[in-house]
């Protein structure tokens, strides 16, 4: 079973970001931040990838990705970045921090549903 994480301090992107996986039939776990999202990432088995915004409180999206890179059984999970229509300079740090692709903000049910399918077939 694929195994997908999504740490966002909005509730709502969260919830959003739930049903897209759900209905992909994968299972879900969610984190409202940076420290406690890194925490489950690592308590997770057989975690599959992560979807991390980029702009939270406390612990920014760089400030999580570059600490998921850091631990060892987490360096090659798949790493889904949101980012902010209007902070389009950012995907290129993200994907130099380790992100392997990226959604711009807003975005649509269907288009984060084909680029979930898209990374996770990609990996296979």
């Amino acid at each position: 079973m694929v195994n997908i994480l999504c740490i966002d301090n909005s509730k709502t992107i969260r919830e959003v970001i739930k049903d897209c996986v759900l209905d992909l039939g994968y299972n879900f776990f969610e984190a409202s931040d940076g420290e406690s999202g890194v925490k489950m990432a690592n308590e997770i088995e057989n975690l599959k990838m992560v979807i991390v915004d980029w702009n939270m409180p406390l612990l920014s999206g760089k400030e999580t990705l570059i600490r998921l890179r850091e631990i060892k059984k987490l360096a090659d999970t798949l790493c889904l970045v949101l980012i902010r229509i209007e902070n389009k300079e950012d995907v290129i740090e993200a994907l130099q921090l380790g992100a392997h692709n990226y959604m711009l903000k807003p975005f649509s049910v269907n288009k984060l549903q084909d680029k979930i399918k898209e990374m996770i077939k990609d990996a296979a």
